[in-house]
């Protein structure tokens, strides 16, 4: 869990997710946050680890089904803020 009470603002879970994105191999100068996840060559196996990775590192209570219908970066970084809010 994390114990920093601004570790769930938006710009923190932006920078955070497009790191884990970067991890994957996309180069983080070219994430946009309108790019779609097809685009960056992210598949369900990707966002199943990037939702394992934000529950565990960030304490957000986020499932793959969240991201069912996300298309965007900009769509995930909804579903990760609504969830944050919920903690």
């Amino acid at each position: 869990m994390p114990t920093d009470s601004h570790t769930h603002d938006r710009k923190r879970i932006q920078e955070f997710v497009i790191n884990q994105i970067e991890s994957i191999g996309v180069e983080k100068d070219y994430v946009s946050l309108d790019d779609t996840l097809d685009t960056l060559g992210l598949d369900s196996l990707d966002v199943v680890e990037l939702s394992q990775t934000v529950k565990k590192k960030l304490g957000i209570p986020v499932k793959p089904g969240d991201f069912v219908d996300t298309v965007t970066i900009s769509d995930v970084l909804s579903v990760i803020c609504e969830r944050a809010e919920t903690v």
